[in-house]
């Protein structure tokens, strides 16, 4: 008797022990449903599927809100060593094609003194699934105002 009251209160233990293992989700395998990756592969970026006119509009909504906010569009000039107040002047309605299936869009802004400022804005599909503005680059030096005619 005394031998199946010791297996009874063993096997009681034995349950007890088993439930608290399974309520801090001890008894399930940890199992990655991540595929393995070959170290040396590149992840490569998708086609931007909007059309140049949406590109266009993209950039230039992005601008007008940044003027909106800050008063000016503010450009780092690395030439100049300074930064530009500018304001809109034109967005190319065509994007041209980037590496890696990025487009790029150019816009045209000119500062309080009439100098003329070419920035490209470089698009991808955003991790989102939207597009974003990954870098935006000056172009070349600031072009003259034009001479006023008499």
């Amino acid at each position: 008797m005394k031998y199946i009251l010791m297996a009874v209160l063993a096997l009681g233990g034995a349950g007890a022990a088993r439930a608290a293992y399974e309520d801090d989700g001890l008894s399930e395998a940890a199992i990655s449903t991540d595929s393995a990756k070959n170290g040396d592969e590149e992840e490569e970026q998708p086609l931007i599927q909007e059309n140049d006119e949406d590109l266009a509009a993209f950039v230039t909504d992005y601008i007008r809100k940044d003027i909106q906010l800050k008063g000016a569009f503010l450009l780092e000039s690395k030439s100049e060593k300074k930064i530009l107040k500018l304001g809109l002047v034109s967005v190319e309605p065509k994007a041209e094609n980037g590496e890696g299936g990025e487009k790029k869009v150019t816009a045209v802004f000119k500062d309080t003194t009439g100098k003329k400022f070419t920035a490209v804005f470089h698009l991808q599909n955003g991790s989102w699934g939207g597009l974003d503005i990954f870098k935006l680059e000056l172009k070349g030096a600031p072009h003259a105002p034009a001479a006023q005619k008499k």
